[in-house]
C-alpha cells in the first residue's frame, strides 16, 4: 500500500504538469551544461554556473506540491483531514515530505545522468567533480524547497487566489535563495564560490529548521480551512 507521502506527491504531479515539465527542462539543461564544463575545464569557477539551473529545476519540479496544498485548502481537503484527527503538524509534514520526495526523485535522475555521461567520457576527475557539484546542488535545492514549502504552508499571505488559478507567491523565496548562484562564479574564485553556495544553503536550511520548530505556532488550524 503506497504511503501518504507518495500519494500526495503523485496527486501534485497529476494536478499540474507545467511546473514538472519546466523542472525537468531546467534540470536537464543544467546537467548538460555541467557535464560540458566539468569535462572540459576541471576546477574552473564556471563549473558553479549550472548549479543554479539544476537547482531551479528541482525547485520547479517540487512546486506542484505547493499548488496541491492551495488546491486542497480551497476545496476542503485539509478540513477533511483535520476532521479525521490530523493536527496542523501532521498535515504540514505530509506536504513537506511530498515536496522533498519529488526533489529527491529529480536529483537522483540528475545524478545518474551526470555519472553516466562523465563515465562515458572516460574522465575520472570529471566524475568526482561532477558528483561534488551535484552534492552542492542538492544542498541548495533541498534547502530552497524546504523553505518555500514551509513558508507557503505557514503564511497564508504567500498564496494568492486569482480567477481560475492559484499563484504560489512563496515561490519567490526559493528564487531569492538560488538566484545568487548565477552571479557567484562571475565574482568569486572556485573555492570561495563553493563556500558562498554552502553558506547560502546553510542559512536557508537553518531558517527552514527554525520555521519547522515554530510550525505549530505559525500554522493555526483555521488557516487550513477554505
Amino acid at each position: 500500500m503506497p504511503s501518504s507521502t507518495w500519494i500526495f506527491a503523485k496527486r501534485s504531479v497529476s494536478l499540474t504538469k507545467v511546473y514538472s515539465v519546466l523542472g525537468i527542462f531546467f534540470a536537464g539543461f543544467g546537467i548538460f551544461v555541467l557535464d560540458e564544463i566539468v569535462i572540459s575545464a576541471t576546477n574552473s569557477p564556471y563549473v558553479l554556473i549550472p548549479i543554479g539551473w539544476a537547482g531551479f529545476g528541482i525547485l520547479f519540479f517540487a512546486t506542484s506540491v505547493i499548488f496541491l496544498y492551495i488546491y486542497d485548502k480551497n476545496n476542503g481537503v485539509l478540513e477533511y483531514l483535520l476532521s479525521l484527527g490530523w493536527n496542523q503538524g501532521d498535515v504540514f509534514k505530509r506536504y513537506l515530505k511530498a515536496s522533498l520526495l519529488l526533489a529527491l526523485i529529480l536529483f537522483i535522475a540528475e545524478f545518474a545522468v551526470n555519472v553516466i555521461v562523465t563515465v562515458i567520457a572516460g574522465n575520472l576527475a570529471a566524475v568526482l567533480l561532477g558528483i561534488e557539484m551535484l552534492a552542492l546542488t542538492a544542498a541548495l535545492s533541498f534547502s530552497a524547497v524546504s523553505l518555500v514549502t514551509i513558508a507557503m504552508v505557514a503564511f497564508s499571505s504567500l498564496q494568492k487566489q486569482r480567477v481560475g488559478s492559484n499563484s504560489p507567491l512563496g515561490l519567490v523565496v526559493g528564487v531569492v535563495v538560488l538566484l545568487p548562484t548565477y552571479f557567484i562564479p562571475e565574482v568569486l574564485p572556485f573555492s570561495l564560490g563553493v563556500f558562498a553556495d554552502l553558506l547560502i544553503a546553510g542559512l536557508a536550511g537553518v531558517l527552514s529548521v527554525i520555521l519547522l520548530v515554530l510550525s505549530s505556532r505559525l500554522i493555526r488550524r483555521e488557516k487550513m480551512l477554505p
